[in-house]
């Protein structure tokens, strides 16, 4: 793993919850149930039923830490001994027991029941050392607020390094003197950490013995709030780029508030889980980084990351160069810009250095030419040794025209495309240009042409020959995807009583200006060819009509579009003239119109009598003999699809 070099660092801070009425606490444990791992669920306890500790107190019990006594007492008020409380820290931490030969403290003998437990723990619950002599425990000496706050605080991890500031007693307590003088940083640090706190009247109380009911529901709320982190080590949630061109990045993330962090085994800062560090590369290269989240349980978390340091080379732009050229000199130019470290790039032609003109980053050299193929290598270079390298190729060839073709797109599906350029020749003032073996016209050395284009793969030869019969030969190649025409209708009516519709629409074509338009196969002329439209009356016959239009430009490519009519022809229309419903004579005239939309002659019958009806306005008049009485008539006219309407009426002839 390669070196890093930290740039920034945050102030980390652990805070705990509160836990019991007057003891503050939380922290990482890893507990394990006693007697054989078996929990037992059927204590219970004569004095405690009502009692505030009742939960904590039941819990603890039935894990194993804390018991009872033989009279099913729990006996909550009472205070416990140092090598009591020295039990529940180890039972509490699963703390290894130890049973030194040689014991520490001269008044614990290796026969007593709290010896391993208080040699297990003496690191936490420490004992008493006088100027001479053994250091003695105080076993059945109770335990106090300050002992409690400094096994705690071991207990966790932390040292006196750890304190924030050394007015923080001075601020909480008004009776700090009352604290044993050696024992006050730690006293210090649990109350910063909310491990414990202190009374309503701003004291501490340090020599006060700790009750079995407040140890009991200060391990239980620890443990209660710490089950879930001690399932696996701390989450771990890490923020590293995947690249850096400058050399610097962070690393970032968050975990678990009362873990501590390291990037590299390298101890870094949190803010109440999260972190931030900043880190410099010295070396390109790809770099290992391992953060792990390690709680006071010691559960740990490890994520790995990588990161790797690569510059890029400078941005160089060389000017476009021509092919081929006739002429024994040509100049390179272009221009580099600034690196994001760094000032203007080194620049080279061929392993020589160019002016770079410290205003622009520009650069320009003229250079001398071999008969034949030249390669130029135009190499920049920053300081920190990263290179862009454009390789320009020109051939040079003194008898040859200069010939240089401007761009041309690889795809087309327009038939014509311009084509241009410029053709100069050192030794000629016309060179002639030749475009697939077709001469060009060309003015003042610059030429454009229009090239007609197959369908599939088109290879454009460009061939100036100067008149000394030196040649230059260019070569491009040009796609021609063809597609049909674009054939657009105006709207046609899927239903229509009118045997005669007029559709009407557009076509146009890229390659083509009069697109070959059919209906049903029969051909129709454009009422526009500037605009392509186009308007047909069409002849339907009874029923549904399939109208087919078909578009088709000189290539073969055509578009065909569909619309269906149905024609649903009505009935002849009769409007019979007025008559009287009675006369004394002995004949009238029966007279009217027939209008039809789709039959100019349709039939009519007076008492299925076939009549004369006028073709230019459809009117009929007819002689209708009389009989005394009534007279009824029916007036039937028929159209050429067989759609008949029908008038019936009454004349009474009456004696005068």
């Amino acid at each position: 793993m390669r070196h890093l070099h930290k740039l920034l660092s945050l102030m980390m801070i652990v805070c705990l919850l509160q836990v019991g009425p007057l003891v503050h606490a939380e922290t990482v444990l890893q507990n394990q149930a006693v007697n054989g791992g078996t929990i037992n669920q059927n204590i219970v306890f004569i004095d405690v039923n009502n009692h505030w500790a009742n939960d904590a107190i039941y819990d603890m019990a039935k894990k194993g830490i804390i018991s009872g006594y033989e009279d099913s007492s729990f006996k909550p008020e009472k205070s416990i001994t140092r090598e009591e409380f020295a039990k529940l820290i180890a039972l509490t931490f699963s703390i290894n027991l130890q049973t030194p030969a040689e014991p520490t403290f001269a008044d614990l003998n290796p026969d007593k029941w709290s010896f391993g437990y208080v040699e297990s723990t003496k690191e936490f619950l420490t004992g008493y050392y006088p100027p001479k002599g053994k250091p003695f425990f105080s076993p059945d000496t109770k335990a106090t607020r300050e002992d409690v706050a400094v096994a705690l605080v071991k207990t966790m991890g932390y040292t006196t390094d750890d304190l924030r500031s050394s007015s923080t007693l001075g601020r909480n307590f008004s009776d700090v003197d009352e604290i044993s003088y050696n024992l006050r940083d730690y006293v210090a640090i649990a109350t910063e950490k909310q491990l414990i706190g202190g009374y309503e009247d701003s004291t501490f109380r340090p020599q006060k013995p700790i009750t079995r009911a407040e140890v009991a529901t200060l391990l239980f709320r620890v443990i209660k709030s710490s089950a879930q982190d001690q399932a696996d080590g701390p989450s771990l949630e890490v923020t590293v780029p995947e690249k850096t061109e400058s050399g610097t990045f962070y690393v970032s993330g968050k975990t678990h508030r009362d873990a501590k962090v390291q990037i590299n085994d390298k101890a870094v800062s949190t803010d109440e889980g999260s972190f931030k560090e900043g880190y410099r590369l010295e070396k390109e290269g790809t770099y290992e980084i391992r953060i792990t989240a390690k709680l006071p349980s010691g559960k740990t978390t490890t994520v790995t990351k990588k990161v790797t340091y690569q510059v890029n080379g400078p941005d160089l732009k060389v000017d476009n160069t021509p092919d081929t050229v006739t002429k024994g000199s040509l100049t390179i130019s272009g221009k580099v810009k600034k690196d994001t470290n760094y000032s203007y790039p080194t620049v080279y032609l061929n392993d020589e250095k160019m002016y770079v003109s410290s205003w622009d980053g520009t650069f320009s050299k003229e250079v001398k030419l071999a008969e034949g193929e030249n390669t130029f290598t135009v190499k920049a270079e920053n300081e920190a040794g990263k290179e862009t390298v454009v390789t320009k190729k020109v051939t040079f060839s003194s008898g040859g025209p200069e010939l240089r073709v401007n761009s041309i797109p690889d795809s087309s599906q327009v038939a014509s495309i311009k084509v241009s350029g410029t053709v100069k020749d050192a030794n000629d003032s016309y060179p002639i240009l030749y475009i697939n073996d077709k001469k060009v016209y060309m003015y003042g050395g610059s030429f454009s042409e229009s090239v007609r284009l197959e369908e599939g793969e088109n290879t454009l030869t460009f061939k100036a020959e100067n008149q000394n019969g030196k040649v230059t030969v260019v070569t491009r190649k040009v796609t021609f995807n063809v597609n049909g025409p674009t054939l657009k209708l105006n709207a046609t009516p899927e239903k229509t009583a009118s045997k005669t519709l007029t559709v009407s629409g557009y076509v146009t074509d890229k390659n083509d200006s009069m697109p070959t338009l059919k209906i049903n196969g029969k051909k129709v002329y454009y009422t526009s060819y500037a605009s392509g439209s186009f308007s047909e009356e069409i002849t339907l016959s009874e029923g549904e009509n399939t109208l087919i239009f078909e578009a088709t430009n000189s290539t073969g490519r055509s578009t065909t579009l569909t619309r269906t009519v149905t024609l649903e022809t009505g009935a002849p229309i009769i409007q019979v003239s007025y008559h009287p419903g009675s006369t004394t004579l002995s004949y009238m005239t029966i007279s009217g119109t027939v209008t039809d939309k789709n039959d100019s002659y349709p039939v009519v019958y007076l008492n299925d009598r076939k009549i004369y009806s006028s073709s230019y306005d459809g009117s009929f008049s007819e002689w209708l003999d009389l009989k005394k009485g009534a007279n009824p008539y029916t007036i039937v006219v028929s159209n050429k699809y067989g759609k008949t309407a029908t008038v019936t009426g009454n004349v009474y002839r009456v004696d005068r």
